[in-house]
């Protein structure tokens, strides 16, 4: 995923998320979508300089699969785009923490981020999860697992993004939709092949 939007692609409960100006649309995920692979991505500016993200992937794998490698948080740097640090530090049940390092570069703007982050698992159906420390002024955000009626799993992705680090905005924009995309696309991959062994 992406070490910005995902350093988890990892919003999202009534308590932790404010209320945008403009809700983020709820994006229609149909069996043409399915069929032709298509991942749904929609952004909004919410107040405070908040990104507001919400995307839809269908994953031909069920959900204990998807769930297995969404929380396999010491591999994820074997397959999310640049990240090259993922580390499960403290795990209290539920409660997990993880350390990411991630490292991008658009043009001449290159940069390395950290982040610690609380990860609150419910088995198999949602994460939610929130960073400790790091590199963001907001970064909490959501996964949802859905059975589809395609015998796959519909994977909904929330967050609430703001860098602490000076960024034009067409940048930031322009790198969290292709990490949201690429980090979709890699976490699809990887849990269709842990589903096909």
């Amino acid at each position: 995923m992406t070490i910005i939007a995902l350093v988890p692609l990892y919003i999202s409960t009534s308590s932790q998320v404010s209320k945008a100006e403009e809700p983020i649309p709820v994006l229609p995920y149909d069996s043409t979508m399915v069929i032709n692979r298509l991942i749904e991505v929609s952004l909004s500016k919410m107040p405070d300089g908040v990104t507001g993200i919400k995307s839809f992937v269908y994953i031909n794998a069920t959900p204990v699969t998807v769930w297995k490698v969404l929380t396999d948080y010491n591999n994820l740097k074997r397959y999310i785009p640049r990240m090259v640090k993922s580390d499960l530090v403290a795990d209290k049940g539920k409660l997990k923490v993880i350390a990411l390092t991630g490292e991008f570069k658009v043009l001449i703007f290159k940069k390395t981020v950290q982040l610690t982050i609380n990860m609150h698992e419910a088995f198999p159906l949602r994460i939610d999860y929130e960073q400790i420390s790091g590199d963001f002024d907001v970064y909490r955000g959501s996964w949802t697992l859905q059975k589809h009626a395609f015998e796959g799993t519909l994977l909904t992705y929330e967050s609430e993004i703001k860098p602490s680090f000076v960024v034009p905005d067409f940048i930031f924009q322009g790198i969290l939709k292709n990490d949201i995309v690429g980090g979709l696309t890699a976490l699809r991959g990887e849990a269709e092949r842990t589903q096909a062994k």
